[in-house]
């Protein structure tokens, strides 16, 4: 059940959207089926057997910080509620608008609350460290739902969901390589200080390296299509020539997609990152041709698994890799067969993510 006492606005139909953006959302008693290990990550979590749902868990909240609130995020929530399936396990979700300070409230608000487990969905690396230090201190084990490399974050995580950014990048530059003509290339980041943007520029280029493409403009867009759209429009009044845009998320490429399809845009080959319900309507059109996918609740997925091994007396994997490669419109439902997009059975149960 939906514990709504402790939601501010919670009403019958579930979770406010009000709720979620003013503070938290809890989430208690998904109790379904013992819970199902994807086949493209790797956890030690301990499995629920038939008929232990109720003692596994009881009375322990599992927090999930996430850095702020897009289809993504409630996908990487969904797989969270995945790794909890048929326990007892309360989840308390916070999200902070991709703000630094936001972002450090909320982990501290978390530990301070006495949560029994700790899923991150990181932000920028500064503030989630000083958060993941106060959690080790408490004795409370964390893991990473996105994590590009080792790093300072390493020695107060349990396990983390390795999502291969430098590897990313070098498949998109790789497909532009074997796809399309060399030419002017707008790349629209993610947030930097996350490690996630950095990676990405890292191996895209190096991909591209001599190939005759070349990046005239390099910009974050925060995981906002606004701005991303943004970042599009200041570029290509720039350079009127641009032939390829990468966008490092389909939260923004959903947006920029949505512009050039607005502005009759369909010589510019545009290509971005992971995948939500939308992206999959633009993609094999003439304004999205690909994506280097991978599923955000695979991340949510195998970071709450690792949090449960922890919890329940078991040995959690640490590095836990995610799946990936180019998502194009001919081969996207062979991809989310092996690795699926999202959970939407626990749409309802977590309602107003």
């Amino acid at each position: 059940m939906i514990h709504k006492a402790s939601i501010p606005g919670g009403g019958a139909g579930g979770v406010s959207r009000r709720a979620l953006l003013t503070g938290a959302a809890v989430f208690g008693g998904l109790g379904l089926l013992a819970p199902v290990l994807s086949a493209c990550g790797s956890s030690s979590a301990p499995v629920a057997q038939p008929g232990a749902g109720d003692s596994i868990g009881a009375g322990k909240t599992i927090g999930v910080s996430l850095n702020g609130l897009v289809e993504y995020t409630k996908y990487v929530t969904q797989g969270v509620a995945k790794a909890i399936e048929g326990t007892a396990y309360n989840l308390k979700i916070l999200q902070a608008n991709f703000d630094v300070q936001t972002e450090l409230k909320n982990l501290e608000s978390l530990v301070s609350q006495g949560v029994a487990g700790l899923v991150v969905q990181p932000n920028t690396v500064d503030t989630v460290l000083a958060g993941m230090k106060q959690a080790k201190a408490a004795g409370i084990p964390a893991a990473l739902a996105l994590w590009a490399a080792p790093g300072p974050l390493d020695e107060y995580a349990e396990g983390v969901s390795f999502v291969d950014s430098i590897g990313g990048g070098t498949l998109i530059g790789n497909w532009l390589k074997e796809n399309v003509r060399p030419g002017k290339v707008v790349v629209v980041q993610g947030v930097v200080g996350q490690g996630f943007s950095e990676r990405i520029d890292q191996g895209l280029d190096a991909a591209l390296a001599g190939s005759g493409f070349e990046i005239v403009v390099r910009e974050q867009g925060y995981f906002d299509r606004s701005k991303a759209v943004g970042v599009v429009e200041r570029a290509l009044q720039a350079h009127p020539d641009v032939s390829v845009i990468v966008s490092y998320a389909a939260a923004m490429g959903d947006g920029i997609a949505a512009y050039l399809k607005q502005n009759d845009l369909t010589t510019i080959t545009h290509v971005t990152s992971d995948a939500d319900a939308e992206m999959l309507d633009w993609l094999g059109t003439p304004y999205l041709s690909a994506t280097r996918y991978y599923s955000a609740a695979e991340t949510g997925l195998l970071a709450a698994q690792a949090v449960r091994a922890a919890l329940e007396g078991g040995t959690p994997t640490f590095e836990n890799t995610v799946f990936q490669d180019m998502m194009t419109g001919e081969n996207k439902d062979a991809l989310i067969a092996k690795s699926p997009m999202n959970y939407p059975q626990f749409e309802s149960e977590l309602e107003g993510l």
